[in-house]
């Protein structure tokens, strides 16, 4: 399985491409998405919703019209975008590829994650993105349980997110733990690479563990270099999340 990167001002919107079907994760707009399904001549069957704000879902509507294609997501309580709402541990085919929804409120009550393992890919929203997480309307005990379980899938998942704010998060993480070399060489590498032109759109599970101070909460050397040893997890997630409201 294939997957195109395509970009509505800074959100990302994700197209799964194997043979000649297509799925697209939050099209937040339906311009670029048809005409990459019109260039490559693709059929589309899904599209996946992550959650229901409108810069990821803008684009459905047009979408389900053109195509006839089904949208899957959490429950739109009564709105009639969703055409089937999915819950914890269901498994979707796209093509004969299983994908597994997970979970995942913070965000929003009902965000939702989709895991693709054969393709090691992991599209998690708003929920997490590359050093960093969504703003918390969901309840922050939740939102640090959810991340806690996407650091859990295997390490060499990709993560692709909702957005594209890695240099803010970024530069936010080497202010919060400046002593540490995984996230100065993270960011390091990121502006050469951006200076570039090779603007990096994704990462994995091993690099967010290691680099993300919302995935670190529960770390003892994390804790400490934030002044907040002996805390609760959840707590320390709060603080920051907070502080990140404020950077």
């Amino acid at each position: 399985m294939k997957i195109e990167t395509l970009r509505c001002g800074d959100n990302f919107i994700y197209v799964l491409l194997e043979g000649s079907s297509a799925a697209v994760v939050d099209p937040g707009a339906a311009r670029g998405v048809l005409d990459l399904l019109e260039e490559q001549k693709l059929r589309l069957d899904l599209v996946l919703v992550t959650h229901l704000h409108g810069d990821h879902t803008g684009g459905c509507e047009d979408l389900r019209r053109l195509s006839r294609c089904r949208i899957i997501g959490p429950p739109d309580l009564g709105r009639g975008m969703i055409d089937r709402a999915v819950g914890d541990g269901e498994c979707l085919d796209f093509a004969g590829n299983s994908i597994e929804v997970l979970a995942v409120p913070g965000h929003t009550d009902r965000c939702r994650a989709y895991y693709q393992p054969t393709a090691r890919a992991v599209f998690t929203g708003d929920t997490l993105f590359a050093c960093g997480c969504g703003r918390v309307r969901g309840g922050m005990a939740r939102m640090w349980r959810s991340l806690c379980r996407l650091r859990e899938l295997p390490d060499e998942t990709v993560v692709f997110g909702g957005h594209d704010y890695t240099l803010d998060n970024l530069e936010f993480a080497a202010d919060l733990e400046p002593d540490n070399a995984d996230v100065r060489d993270r960011l390091r590498h990121f502006r050469e690479n951006d200076a570039a032109g090779r603007r990096q759109e994704a990462s994995t599970v091993r690099e967010e563990k290691l680099t993300n101070p919302f995935l670190r909460c529960d770390d003892p050397i994390f804790m400490r270099s934030v002044g907040m040893s002996g805390r609760r997890p959840a707590e320390v997630f709060a603080a920051i999340r907070g502080r990140k409201d404020r950077w």
